[in-house]
């Protein structure tokens, strides 16, 4: 009980500043201007977010960790429950081409640039492989995830760290832009599975799909999501893969297992071998929207413009040549597989 009353007193802050950008992000995306335009109460949540990350940062030690609790735990929490939205048969639909992509995504990608990292441009080989997990796989999750294993400086986590959040947020509004205006040529189920694959972080690919103009807008989040959650899926063998390699300089290396993602399997799971009334259906999908907009709101209001002065320039050119490669690699798969 203590527990719960420490839990509520250090978060509350946080959680209840979001909660009102929450408010305000969902009554201008109702308004009729809004609704014509097509924008996603995700995007308007990450804009909104952004906006405020001055308030944030003046006040961090209030808000810090209600904010980081939303940015977290009910992200994971959004994406566990978006998995009752799930069945086997719409994984299936994606079928091998889905796993292949991701699976090629998250080798090709990794390799790649650690070898442009440490090779060409002459970059630390642990900051070469926080930078590549992190596009390659999940973003701040996979490098913080490879940092338990490899024990890095604090420096090289907030450098990796922060390249991976900015390339990831100009992702997840530029592809949109470039999708909508056609200048990126998809078919609906294609647009989901090349977001799926060409974005660093689950959030960016919940704010990227949710801002796709389409009448099948659920069926391109799911597709998104399903294509990243299986690159997620893929951190469990990556990092042991990279944990045996380096296990005679770090033998007490624990491996980070993303539980998230493995829910989110059984969601999908319960979903399609048992019929759930769609009322509780509804309230599932209900929370796990306002969930996915409380992390919107997070992601933005962490946001530190400064930050973007103090990354290095190796680091820049590395973190620009995985995002552009990503990008094309991620496009040539999905149509030509």
């Amino acid at each position: 009980m203590q527990k719960i009353f420490d839990f509520i007193k250090a978060t509350y802050f946080g959680i209840g500043f979001i909660a009102i950008i929450a408010i305000l992000s969902f009554i201008i995306a109702n308004t009729s201007y809004i609704k014509n335009m097509h924008i996603s109460v995700l995007i308007i949540g990450i804009c909104l977010g952004a906006i405020c990350s001055f308030i944030f940062l003046r006040h961090k030690q209030h808000l810090e960790s209600g904010i980081n609790f939303s940015a977290k735990n009910l992200l994971r929490i959004g994406i566990v429950l978006f998995g009752f939205n799930i069945s086997l048969s719409g994984i299936a639909s994606l079928g091998f081409k889905g796993f292949f992509i991701a699976l090629i995504i998250v080798s090709v990608i990794f390799s790649s640039g650690y070898f442009i990292g440490t090779r060409i441009l002459k970059l630390d080989k642990q900051i070469s492989m926080l930078i590549s997990i992190g596009s390659a796989v999940c973003g701040a999750a996979a490098i913080l995830a490879l940092e338990s294993v490899i024990k890095s400086q604090s420096y090289k986590n907030v450098a990796a760290l922060a390249s991976i959040v900015i390339f990831g947020l100009l992702g997840m509004f530029l592809f949109p832009t470039l999708i909508n205006s056609g200048i990126i040529p998809l078919d609906d189920m294609e647009k989901g599975l090349f977001l799926g694959a060409a974005l660093h972080e689950v959030a960016n690919v919940v704010g990227a799909a949710g801002a796709i103009i389409s009448p099948n807008n659920q069926a391109i989040l799911e597709s998104a999501i399903i294509l990243k959650m299986i690159r997620v899926i893929l951190l469990v063998p990556l990092l042991l893969i990279i944990s045996f390699l380096i296990s005679k300089d770090n033998k007490t290396g624990k491996i980070y297992i993303p539980w998230f993602a493995i829910f989110f399997l059984f969601a999908i799971i319960i979903n399609s071998i048992i019929e759930i009334p769609i009322h509780i259906l509804q309230i599932i999908k209900t929370t796990s929207n306002m969930f996915l907009v409380f992390a919107m709101i997070a992601l933005g209001l962490q946001i530190d413009f400064k930050k973007i002065k103090q990354i290095g320039l190796k680091i820049f050119i590395l973190s620009i040549v995985l995002f552009i490669f990503l990008a094309i690699l991620s496009f040539i798969l999905v149509v030509r597989l």
